[in-house]
Order: structure tokens, then C-alpha cells, then sequence
């Protein structure tokens, strides 16, 4: 009989979504709130994949706009500009996408649509001078264009806030609210930490208070900031998102085999205790994960009640668990971020470690390269992202993950060079169990 599955590892918020966020929730209400009463708090929220920064910044838009209402406060009302960067993105590009997204929502009206005009006319001249947005050779042009980006914003800014009836917009705003995902992504040349640290000191200077900034991205982040600014970080409030707990991973499959009953006419759903665990190995934390390897389980159950085996052959069968989390997460990484089959060389031998610690001395000893290519795979993967320096010991690297490991080991690998792994019939307490907090 079809039956609706309640885990949607697609969605950025699905039951049990926030299970152990409720002091970062806390602290972004907090910052929007700070940001309509004039003392914008920004901020950075940092995590690996999977870990749920895109959902946690849903959740930040939905208070913003209105969409969720908090308990004992006025609904609040930011504008909210929600964009995303990629290795390509300038800082006209960035300036670009910003004005769009404004226009996008307040040019309703004719009154709105020439304030607009008038605001942002520094764009049209630079374009009509022949100079394009998406051109990274304008060097000379981005303390001008900066200037005049920061005077347009504020200008926006206060005209977004003015009381009713002074307004050229449909409505009063409480604030201006600059959503950036994915900001691990921006290259050099953006300048991101550099563009946003004098971009808000502007901002400041002009008296324009009602504008808050939030970034999200992988740990990187910080280096790209710090590279581009040494004191940029200094800019925002850091939230670093952890893995969810045994405990909290044990809550959110409970909610979800409680949301399953809802949806299929009360029929009753269960987890035996061993499925649980498994599901909870395999997840490593990660909310998305879960979400997917219970979607996976749920999927292939005919009993309505999930136990070991529902777990490892949805995790590991034929489009399982594992290799939808690779596609997802992993396989751009591998392939299309590496051209050099040395260094996805490199990761073979550092997943036979799992999500350990590792030496360049060892990775040397089995590295068929010479020690100039090693160099360089490991200078280009460090750089990618894609292998963690450990901080204050030099000439250690680990990946992202245990579940990059396996991923990387059962399907990147020669045929029949590896099997399945192990953890499909092993305990919870096995290396890929998710970490004690």
C-alpha cells in the first residue's frame, strides 16, 4: 500500500529540523530585533555540509518577513534580500545582484520605480559607459563603485524605514535584511571580507542602522574573510553550527514516525532500537543526512516497522542513502572541482582514515607521485575546501567527513576494488558512530 513518507531530506525544514538549534535561533531573533531597535548585529553562521546553514538562514528569512511570528513581539517586517555566491561573482556582480533583488520587490509603483531609478543610476552609468557588471578588469572603478553602492543602499535603507505615509514604497520596513549563502565560494578577487567591512563602516558613517548582514558557509569561510581583511570577522556574530546529538538524532526519527501516522490515516510507525542506532552511525550528525537515510529506511519498510536491514540496504542498495548524500554533497567536490586524477589520488589514501587526522608523511609513503605533484594536490585541495588543515599542527589534513571517506572508497573506486562497508552490519558504537557532546 503507498504511503506518504515524512522525512524530506529536500527541504530545508522538516520535522525535527532545528532539533538542538534553539540557543542559534535564539540569538538570530535577537539580532533582528537589535537591528530594528538601530544596533545591527550581523551575522556569520558556519558549518560542513549538510549541517543545516541554509536551513537555519529559512528560518531567519521566515521571522524577518513576517512569516513566523515571535511570542510577545509585534510581527516584524524586514525586506529581505536573499542571494548566494559562486567562484565567478565580482564585486560589481555582487553590487548587481543586490540592486535586482530590490527592484524585484519594491518597483510596484511608478513613484517607487523613479526613486529606484534615481537611487541606483550609478549602475546605468557604468553600463552605458561599456563597462559590464560581470567584468573583473575594473579594478580602478571599486572604491568609486563602492562609495556609490553604499550611498544608494543607505538611501534605500531609509527610505524602506520612513513612517508610514512618508514612504515611496507600499509599505514601512523595519529593516533591511542582506541574506549571503554559500560565501565559502567567493574568490579572491571579490575582496568579500575587504567589500563588506567598508561597505558597513559606510553604512554606519551615514547613520543608515537598519541594515543587518548574514553570511553562511563552510568553515572556510573565515579564511576568506580574514584573507581579504585581517579584522573582517570582527564584523559579525559567529554561530557555528554542531552535529546533532545521539539524543537529539533519536528525537528527530521519533518526530518523524510521529508525522508518518498523521499522514497515513493513523497508522501507527516504530524504529527498532538497533535501526535507530544504525541510522544514527550513519547520519554522523548531520541533520540532512538523517533526514535522508530515514527516507531511505521509511522508503523500503513493509512492516511499518523500520529495523537493521530496512537501514542498510536503503542506505547502501542500488539510488540508496549513501550514494544520493555523494551526488548531493560529495561529487562535485571529487570531480568537478579536481581535473588532476593525482589529487583525487590524494583523497583515496586519506579516506582509508576516515575522517582522522593524517600526515603528509604518510600520505607521501603511498602517494606514486613525486613530492612536487603531492605539493600541489594538497595546496589545490586545501585551498578548495575540500581537506581541513588541522589548526596549529603543521602537515595534518583530514576530509570533511567519515560518510566523504566511504562515499569516496565504494563508489569513486575501481570495481570490485571495494565492498560495501562494514558499517552496514556494525553496532552504533563503530567508527562511523555520530560524535559524544
Amino acid at each position: 500500500m503507498p504511503k506518504i513518507n515524512p522525512f524530506n531530506p529536500s527541504s530545508p525544514v522538516r520535522p525535527g529540523m532545528f532539533a538542538g538549534r534553539l540557543k542559534e535561533i535564539q540569538r538570530l531573533e535577537n539580532a533582528l530585533l537589535q537591528t530594528r531597535s538601530g544596533n545591527p548585529t550581523n551575522t556569520l553562521v558556519v558549518g560542513e555540509r549538510g549541517i543545516g546553514k541554509s536551513s537555519l538562514l529559512f528560518y531567519l528569512k521566515a521571522v524577518a518577513d513576517g512569516s513566523i511570528p515571535l511570542a510577545g513581539v509585534p510581527l516584524l517586517r524586514f525586506l529581505v534580500i536573499d542571494t548566494d555566491i559562486d567562484e565567478g561573482v565580482t564585486q560589481l556582480g555582487l553590487v548587481r545582484k543586490i540592486e535586482m533583488a530590490l527592484r524585484h520587490q519594491l518597483a510596484t509603483t511608478e513613484p517607487a520605480r523613479a526613486f529606484l531609478s534615481s537611487a541606483w543610476s550609478f549602475l546605468q552609468r557604468l553600463e552605458m559607459a561599456g563597462v559590464a557588471v560581470k567584468d573583473g578588469a575594473i579594478s580602478q572603478l571599486e572604491e568609486e563603485t563602492l562609495e556609490e553602492f553604499s550611498y544608494s543602499l543607505a538611501r534605500t535603507a531609509e527610505r524602506l524605514c520612513a513612517n508610514e505615509g512618508e514612504t515611496v514604497f507600499s509599505a514601512a520596513y523595519d529593516g533591511l535584511l542582506i541574506i549571503i549563502d554559500e560565501a565559502d565560494n567567493a574568490a579572491a578577487a571579490l575582496h568579500l571580507g575587504s567589500f563588506l567591512k567598508l561597505l558597513l563602516e559606510r553604512l554606519h558613517r551615514r547613520g543608515c542602522d537598519k541594515v543587518m548582514v548574514a553570511l553562511a558557509g563552510l568553515p572556510g569561510i573565515r579564511q576568506v574573510l580574514t584573507d581579504s581583511h585581517a579584522s573582517s570577522l570582527r564584523l559579525f556574530e559567529e554561530l557555528e553550527l554542531e552535529r546533532l546529538s545521539p539524543d537529539d538524532a533519536r528525537w528527530v526519527i521519533g518526530l518523524g514516525l510521529k508525522k508518518a501516522t498523521e499522514l497515513n490515516s493513523g497508522i501507527a510507525f516504530s524504529a527498532k532500537e538497533e535501526a535507530q542506532d544504525l541510522l544514527i552511525a550513519l547520519s554522523e550528525g548531520f541533520p540532512h543526512f538523517l533526514q535522508q537515510f530515514c527516507y531511505s529506511a521509511f522508503a523500503l519498510d513493509t512492516d511499518n516497522v523500520i529495523d537493521r536491514d530496512d537501514v542498510s540496504k536503503g542506505a547502501f542498495g542500488k539510488y540508496g542513502a549513501m550514494e544520493l548524500i555523494g551526488n548531493r554533497y560529495y561529487r562535485h567536490d571529487f570531480y568537478d572541482r579536481i581535473k588532476e586524477e593525482s589529487y583525487r589520488h590524494v583523497l583515496r589514501i586519506m579516506a582509508d582514515h576516515l575522517d582522522s587526522w593524517v600526515s603528509k608523511k604518510d600520505i607521501r609513503k603511498r602517494f606514486k607521485g613525486n613530492t612536487a605533484t603531492l605539493d600541489s594536490a594538497i595546496y589545490a585541495l586545501r585551498k578548495r575546501h575540500i581537506i581541513i588543515p588541522k589548526e596549529g599542527a603543521r602537515g595534518f589534513y583530514k576530509l570533511q567527513n567519515r560518510g566523504f571517506a566511504f562515499w569516496i572508497k565504494v563508489y569513486t573506486s575501481s570495481p570490485g576494488e571495494f565492498g560495501l562497508p562494514e558499517v552496514a552490519s556494525q553496532p552504533a558504537t563503530s567508527p562511523l558512530a555520530a560524535p559524544q557532546e
